[in-house]
């Protein structure tokens, strides 16, 4: 990254002390949770969310003290049916700015009313459908946004 500017560089040196080391780490270690009642599962960098909160039958939330938080859960006969429906109720309860739909499975993005940018990943199984759910402060961008898609792509979950 090059950097021109004395307001550049003060940026760019916040940024690094903001998320705590994370950008100038060494790669994470790996972290796979599986729900042990519905057997959803995803794959993380366990250093990006070291808190864990109880989890509850349905999942699990991870958070950082920077306010990023991870979410993997499944819900059994949901309120919505399929891939769209699902984006018809998250356009109903926050600002979607990304949308994408499969046969089996939804991306949803945008941000939460509190301001925090959401990406989720829905998989349709049966009569249960995984989530993995990332949200973080728009100051935590660049780092959490490069970790998207590995922890996104790595949902997995059984039919019920």
């Amino acid at each position: 990254m090059r950097v021109t500017s004395r307001t550049g560089l003060r940026a760019a040196l916040g940024m690094l002390v903001l998320v705590g080391g994370l950008a100038l780490s060494p790669p994470a270690r790996a972290y796979t949770y599986t729900n042990p009642l519905y057997g959803t599962s995803a794959t993380f960098p366990a250093r990006a969310f070291p808190i864990i909160v109880p989890a509850t039958p349905e999942g699990q939330v991870w958070r950082s003290e920077e306010g990023a938080e991870l979410v993997v859960y499944a819900i059994e006969n949901p309120e919505w049916s399929s891939p769209r429906e699902l984006v018809r109720w998250r356009k109903g309860l926050d600002r979607v700015t990304y949308q994408r739909t499969g046969r089996n499975w939804a991306v949803v993005s945008g941000y939460l009313p509190d301001g925090r940018i959401f990406y989720e990943r829905y998989i349709f199984r049966g009569k249960l459908t995984h989530s993995v759910s990332v949200r973080y402060p728009e100051a935590l961008r660049d780092p959490y946004d490069g970790m998207l898609k590995s922890i996104t792509e790595s949902l997995r979950g059984p039919a019920r």
